[in-house]
């Protein structure tokens, strides 16, 4: 979720920070950004809309915690409780200023997530008190902080291959690359969409995990090889082609094909671009007796973040065999190297 993070953080810097409604705004700004990614890469599966709701209202959860100790305001006592309701909630919207007669105060963020909401109430606590502006400033800076966020979570969402159109996913000769704007949202691909390990629920199967560069097949020109950095081991690819003799093969064990027979899945590949170069990669599935998918691209920049993308087969059998993930690591054939992390699938129902 580092793509709406920092456009939040970006946001608060350029904003009247210490005035919760100003901080209510761009919260909610970040949540219109999300759902906006959401529809426009057609997403439908509940569970990865429930993880990416949930992960940026716990993002915006520690902003607000920061900003509260940041202005020396005193820690609320917060309460969880479980409700059956299949509302999302606007979260941290709620956080108003009030007036009484005693020292002014504001309520903590509620954060609710799909199926299983969880409501966060405060306590009243002391906020400092803040320089009056005139409202003429006041409104110019409120949309000016706003406008920053949108570009900034635009740019997230198509950094991430969120708004891939049709004319990007093609079966036949590689279409140049796409000059993008700096996940999006991962949205679907997104961005930081989901962090790591960490971020993936036990419903998630380990598909691939760089280990022995033995088990990843290469075509003509391609290059795979183990790599170490801060944030893990991954396989480093390396295409010199756009074309097939660009490609390297990522094995899928076939009992993980199995799960995926019949239904509509979600893959997610765990990715940065290498030697701080951007790149623009593409994907395709050679699944056994399943069958294959269409050519996803995705944008990669360097930093680590999680591209995902839906499957669906009508063959209920399962594979016997193993499959495999085709990927090159450049579609503009100028040999730019792309770091795998790991290939995680979510089966559908």
């Amino acid at each position: 979720m580092s793509g709406l993070e920092t456009a939040i953080r970006n946001a608060l810097d350029k904003s009247e920070r210490s005035n919760p409604e100003t901080r209510a705004r761009i919260y909610q700004s970040a949540r219109s950004a999300l759902e906006a990614g959401l529809r426009k890469q057609n997403i439908t599966d509940q569970r990865v809309i429930t993880e990416q709701r949930h992960r940026l209202e716990s993002t915006i959860r520690d902003i607000e915690e920061q900003e509260r100790a940041a202005l020396g305001v005193i820690d609320p006592e917060i309460r969880l409780t479980d409700e059956d309701d299949q509302s999302v909630d606007g979260g941290l919207d709620s956080v108003v200023a009030e007036r009484a007669d005693e020292p002014a105060a504001y309520a903590a963020p509620a954060a609710e997530t799909r199926g299983n909401v969880h409501t966060v109430e405060a306590v009243r606590a002391v906020k400092p008190a803040r320089k009056k502006r005139r409202p003429f400033f006041s409104l110019l800076l409120v949309v000016a902080t706003l406008l920053a966020a949108f570009g900034a979570a635009a740019w997230w969402v198509q950094s991430s291959g969120l708004l891939k159109s049709a004319a990007e996913r093609d079966t036949g000769v590689a279409n140049p690359p796409t000059q993008l704007q700096p996940d999006s949202f991962d949205g679907n691909a997104g961005p930081k969409p989901l962090a790591g390990q960490a971020g993936f629920t036990g419903d998630w199967v380990p598909a691939y995990t760089p280990g022995d560069a033995g088990s990843v097949e290469t075509r003509g020109g391609a290059r795979v090889e183990m790599v170490n950095d801060d944030t893990g081991q991954a396989a480093r690819i390396t295409s010199t082609t756009a074309d097939q003799n660009g490609e390297v093969q990522i094995p899928i064990p076939a009992a993980v094909l199995g799960q995926m027979a019949g239904k509509t899945s979600t893959l997610a590949l765990t990715v940065k671009s290498a030697n701080g170069k951007p790149t623009q990669f593409y994907v395709e599935c050679e699944f056994s007796t399943l069958g294959s998918c269409e050519r996803h691209r995705f944008n990669a920049a360097d930093e680590r973040v999680d591209m995902l993308f839906q499957v669906s087969f009508s063959e209920t059998t399962a594979p016997t065999t193993p499959g495999h993930l085709v990927i090159n690591s450049d579609v503009s054939g100028s040999g730019n190297a792309l770091d795998l992390f790991s290939v995680r699938v979510l089966p559908g129902s």
